[in-house]
């Protein structure tokens, strides 16, 4: 991917995150960048698109930062409070504003567009991830996976209304119990 590419990605997946991708024009994100719009439009042939390769550059950052969190070294239970630490980072560091997978879901909903079908990819794998940090415990019917899953986008939800750390503290001492009640 060229710098230039690589560049207009990062600036409106930023502006996006924290303005809304409606609300985000192309006009923004040319202003923002210094980047001419004929220079965005040979990169990206609509905002659409620059929306869905923005959103899929976020997932293949997220799910390469989740290779991070070493299982053979960390339990399931550390593996899953790990995520809910990440979102304490994030909370705390200001630049909180939702899910935008869950964001750009909601803005665009048609399920057959591009851009929400990313989204529903990234829920996907994120269901995976959870999944898979719990392959040391058996869930032979994965209602434990999706059980945490939603505890996680819960909270997630919650905390776009009310960024309090202590929902995080909340959640994961749920996430605690409930792992201690699997068999």
């Amino acid at each position: 991917m060229s710098k230039k590419k690589q560049q207009l990605i990062d600036i409106a997946l930023n502006l996006f995150m924290s303005e809304g991708f409606h609300a985000t024009g192309i006009d923004r994100i040319v202003e923002v960048s210094g980047i001419s719009k004929t220079t965005m439009y040979r990169h990206f042939e609509s905002k659409e698109v620059l929306i869905r390769d923005a959103l899929l550059v976020f997932s293949q950052r997220q799910q390469a930062a989740w290779e991070f969190d070493e299982p053979h070294l960390l339990s399931a239970e550390q593996l899953m409070l790990a995520r809910f630490d990440e979102l304490e980072a994030l909370v705390q560091s200001k630049h909180f504003c939702g899910c935008v997978f869950l964001n750009a879901s909601a803005e665009y909903p048609d399920e057959e567009s591009l851009i929400h079908q990313v989204a529903i990819a990234y829920k996907a794998a994120s269901l995976a991830e959870t999944k898979r940090r719990l392959a040391s415990i058996e869930d032979s019917d994965n209602n434990l996976a999706l059980t945490i899953e939603l505890i996680y986008e819960g909270v997630v939800a919650r905390l776009l209304v009310q960024q309090d750390l202590g929902l995080i503290q909340t959640a994961k001492k749920v996430v605690t119990a409930v792992l201690k009640s699997k068999p």
